[in-house]
């Protein structure tokens, strides 16, 4: 208790107090005060970063990691992660992961979560070591805590991730206990879980076809489970099940939710258009809720019919008849677009298309969406060239009515391009308007792939539950640093500690909206943006430390022989924006360190940044602290434009210069290396 309170005290004058304390506190008898001990590390950290790291804890902290007491073992983990959390963690390495995956199950569930965080940045060796890792936690998948399954679940997926035959077993193994714990939760849980079920559904739709039926929607789920359930029978609907998801679908359109009526019709359609077998079942369902005269059902059904018809065109013919009875009475914006696309396109079958676009065209005025107004140009348009004679007179009062439109410049400037084509050639213009349309194959909305493999790389996190990459909902921002050799009289620079604000948003006003996240630090930071220029009201992404330096041999610094062959083999002026930089360098494993002592005085950050951008090599990240320059360097292999990314370290006072190097192909290695060597030449 004591050493505890005084740990809590976070005053820098206690800390020649604390350390001595803390030194016997961790190899006390009692499990009690040793983990008191680590937690007082993790503060000591705090307090004095200085002290921490001249004691070595850190070597103090992972033998702690094997002791006896649970509690011990934990609290030493969640110290060392906060210490290195600017390196990304604890690193994950054998000695360090397989002890205490053996132990696993003697933590408690919320301890076997950290751990299992761990273990899933961790990859195995063998193939012998993975099958053996993931026999011993099987138990885990049966726990009844869905947060101990669901990074079990991390465990496996990220274990198998580059075995696809293996991958796809594990996927099969998880779908019994995720089912399982999705039926027996709350409703908060259920839909944890069905989240993360969503995004395995995605991968492996096939391994789910078979149970579908648990995803079907109960009369007192909440409208979230409802609208994702949805979503997860649209991916795993098939030739076998289709037509059995599509009438349980139709079940769900008197809902007392409008939102869940609508997303079923739109579930509907979109299986219609994933399975050909069902398109006309698929059809005929959604001309049926036509009768049921609900403005919402029927605007929504009118897009959806819209869709269909763009994949399959020769089914007009079904549908043309049965909509022109409640093609007058849409009222909603997204429903109007539809019915007039479909008087463009197949007016010419519509007895009343002409007179269906006048009453449109009166109202023109009254019209507010810029997207009805659009396609109303279009449709009439098209259906000039298909019946003239009738439409003459409307196009020239909807061309003088959108052209003298100032508001909408947009719907202003398609009427004048409508309006020159026809001058310049009528026959001309009727070849454009209507030309052969292509057939859709897939609608982009589908094809989202890399978000999706994005939210994969994030399973057990928000990502799931949002479903977005965390990029989308979270902020990053630099450390600010500043080049020591710049005269201090950019208005700009301040003596005083700067307090850097991230802008929530620019919809609020000026200097009222609160920083997202603070940064304390002594001078401004000097950022390369490599690409297009940022709105000033807009933070740039942060490069984060990423990782530490662990070798320090020395290399020969060659003089530049063959430095005019080695920048040939580079990219001029590379691309890469500063948050793929980020995710690149997380994804990479170190390949190498090059070392060297430069002569001092050693110039300045710009002027290393110059010389290292005269050679190809370009930074996302420059700046000087505490009497060390940090660089963050990439380039491109002019050969595959594959990219060399370096994390560059260099002491001001004793030129020692540290460089982490991660690359993207191995073989190409050494061109890199001699170019980054012929630029330390010219410098030292």
């Amino acid at each position: 208790l004591a050493l505890r309170s005084l740990c809590s005290l976070k005053l820098p004058t206690i800390v020649e107090y604390v350390v001595p304390l803390l030194r016997s506190g961790i190899k006390d008898s009692s499990s009690y005060v040793r983990k008191t001990a680590a937690m007082g590390l993790a503060r000591l950290y705090r307090i004095s970063p200085e002290t921490y790291n001249a004691g070595r804890w850190t070597q103090a902290l992972h033998s702690m990691l094997t002791d006896r007491e649970p509690a011990v073992a934990i609290n030493a983990l969640n110290t060392l992660n906060e210490v290195e959390e600017e390196n990304g963690g604890v690193k994950p390495e054998a000695k360090t992961v397989v002890p205490l995956l053996k132990r696993v199950r003697e933590f408690n569930e919320w301890n076997q979560c950290t751990i299992l965080a761990l273990a899933a940045t961790y990859q195995p060796s063998n193939q012998q070591e993975m099958f053996g890792i993931m026999n011993h936690l099987d138990p885990l998948l049966k726990h009844s805590n869905c947060a101990v399954v669901l990074a079990t679940t991390k465990v496996y997926l990220n274990f198998t991730r580059n075995l696809p035959k293996v991958h796809f077993s594990v996927i099969q193994r998880l779908k019994v206990p995720l089912l399982t714990l999705m039926s027996s939760s709350s409703e908060e849980l259920s839909f944890t879980v069905i989240s993360h079920l969503k995004i395995l559904v995605s991968r492996a739709p096939d391994i789910f076809a078979d149970d579908h039926k648990h995803f079907y929607c109960r009369y007192n789920d909440p409208a979230c489970i409802k609208k994702i359930k949805q979503d997860v029978l649209v991916e795993i609907g098939s030739g076998k099940n289709a037509s059995e998801l599509i009438n349980e679908l139709s079940e769900y359109i008197t809902d007392v939710s409008p939102e869940i009526a609508r997303q079923a019709i739109r579930s509907i359609g979109k299986i219609s258009v994933k399975i050909e077998d069902v398109v006309d079942e698929g059809i005929e369902l959604l001309l049926s809720f036509l009768d049921l005269g609900t403005d919402y059902v029927t605007a929504e059904t009118c897009v959806v019919l819209m869709d269909i018809l763009r994949k399959f065109p020769d089914r007009y013919e079904d549908v043309i008849p049965s909509l022109q009875k409640v093609l007058q009475t849409v009222d909603a914006s997204e429903g109007r677009c539809a019915v007039v696309w479909l008087i463009g396109e197949y007016g010419e079958t519509i007895d009343d298309a002409p007179y269906i676009l006048e009453t449109l065209i009166d109202n023109y005025n009254d019209e507010q969406s810029s997207t009805v107004r659009t396609e109303l140009l279009t449709a009439t348009m098209k259906l000039f060239f298909k019946r003239p004679p009738e439409l003459q007179k409307m196009l020239g009062r909807l061309l003088d009515q959108a052209i003298s439109d100032s508001n909408q410049v947009d719907v202003r400037d398609q009427a004048l391009f409508y309006y020159r084509l026809l001058r310049h050639d009528p026959h001309e213009a009727a070849r454009i308007v209507n030309c052969e349309k292509v057939k859709v194959s897939n609608f982009a909305e589908a094809e989202d792939h890399e978000i999706r493999d994005q939210i994969f790389e994030e399973f057990n996190s928000l990502s799931a539950i949002y479903q977005m990459p965390s990029v989308k909902f979270t902020t990053y921002r630099p450390p600010e640093i500043k080049d020591p050799t710049e005269a201090p009289n950019s208005p700009t620079t301040s003596t005083a500690s700067n307090t850097i604000a991230s802008p929530l948003s620019s919809n609020n006003p000026a200097g009222t909206s609160p920083p997202i996240t603070q940064i304390k630090t002594e001078t401004p930071l000097e950022v390369k943006q490599t690409t297009a220029e940022v709105k000033k009201t807009v933070p740039p992404p942060a490069i984060d430390i990423l990782a530490s330096l662990a070798d320090d041999t020395p290399v020969v610094v060659d003089n530049g022989g063959n430095q005019q062959q080695q920048q040939q083999a580079l990219t001029p002026k590379p691309k890469l924006a500063p948050q793929l930089y980020k995710k690149k360098w997380g994804a990479l494993p170190k390949t190498t360190v090059l070392t060297a002592v430069l002569k001092t005085p050693v110039p300045g950050v710009k002027q290393i940044v110059a010389l290292f951008r005269k050679n190809h090599i370009d930074t996302v990240a420059s700046g000087a602290k505490g009497g060390l320059m940090k660089f963050y360097f990439y380039a491109q292999s002019a050969k595959d434009s594959s990219f060399f990314l370096v994390e560059a370290n260099l002491h001001i006072e004793s030129g020692k210069y540290a460089a982490t190097i991660k690359c993207e192909n191995k073989a190409l290695l050494s061109d890199f290396e001699g170019a980054m060597k012929g630029v330390l030449a010219t410098i030292s």
